[in-house]
């Protein structure tokens, strides 16, 4: 199986205080040898804005945060068959939730993940509801919570 994990899914797993850490721990360890675990370059995106906006005295851990998935998972790149997937999923979701363009943009990258996901046919990790929302519009997204098991 294939798992592609989601940012908020990374960012309990390299904190050790948050809430969910230790599950997301075990469920990483419970693996199959045959399960591969990848993060979207947009993880990286998203971690290297967090870092750029972060107090001194967080940079540090940030950064080794950065280095640290790295290390761990496989990064998937952006790919034009994903491409393909995520302009139906904007189109799709802005017509469910009747949201205007302007207010779709803070939606975008959860978008390119979920399109990812499809294109490789891999389960999304994550607890974000906007998932929720996408596999209506696209039930082949398999879509897993981590948190809910």
């Amino acid at each position: 199986m294939k798992y592609l994990l989601d940012s908020n899914t990374i960012s309990d797993i390299y904190n050790p205080s948050a809430e969910n850490h230790q599950r997301f721990i075990k469920r990483i360890l419970a693996l199959k040898e045959n399960d591969d675990a990848f993060i979207s370059i947009l993880t990286l995106y998203e971690f290297e804005y967090a870092l750029a906006n972060a107090p001194i005295q967080k940079k540090t851990e940030i950064k080794t945060t950065l280095w640290q998935m790295q290390q761990d998972f496989m990064i998937l790149p952006l790919s034009a068959s994903a491409a393909e997937f995520f302009g139906e999923l904007k189109k799709s979701l802005k017509e469910l939730r009747n949201i205007k363009p302007e207010n779709l943009k803070k939606h975008t990258i959860d978008l390119m993940i979920a399109a990812d996901a499809l294109n490789h046919h891999a389960a999304l990790v994550s607890a974000d509801k906007i998932y929720q929302d996408i596999q209506l519009i696209t039930p082949e997204l398999n879509l897993e919570n981590w948190v809910a098991i």
